[in-house]
């Protein structure tokens, strides 16, 4: 819903701004250059679709943004809490996420990818929690 309406992803466009297109193996070019249909792409779920696979540009760690941002969100949340049953519940979601983002660091992504999904995971909640957009704190209470 969020990519037909609002185009691709924060991640896709940082992949395809740093270099990155689709490739197609079956398209052989008789140039060095990318063809139209591999400029066309810049979503990876529609190059992937297409039989094409992401090659070059910078990849941020999605799996980082969401779990680092939605981390956050949640301890936020679970520190306003009074009943105790749903803040334990609450941390131990919160263990399960860190557990997740430990695995996806060591098996899934370099160093420069995972910083800056930490970036963009504590941008996002830092411009609601933090006020950092005026009229997005009132939102958060």
């Amino acid at each position: 819903m969020t990519q037909w309406l609002l185009g691709p992803s924060l991640v896709d466009r940082m992949f395809v701004a740093t270099g990155g297109s689709c490739h197609f193996d079956n398209m052989a070019t008789s140039s060095s250059t990318p063809t139209t249909a591999t400029k066309l792409v810049s979503q990876q779920a529609t190059c992937r679709a297409t039989g094409g696979s992401w090659h070059g540009g910078h990849d941020v760690s999605g799996h980082c943004v969401l779990l680092i941002h939605a981390s956050l969100f949640l301890w936020e949340e679970a520190m306003r809490q009074s009943d105790r049953r749903k803040r334990i519940f609450a941390l131990a979601l919160l263990g399960l996420w860190y557990w997740m983002l430990a695995m996806t660091s060591v098996y899934f992504h370099g160093y420069r990818e995972l910083l800056s999904g930490a970036f963009f995971g504590v941008l996002g909640w830092a411009i609601v929690y933090l006020g950092l957009v005026p009229h997005c704190r009132a939102l958060s209470y």
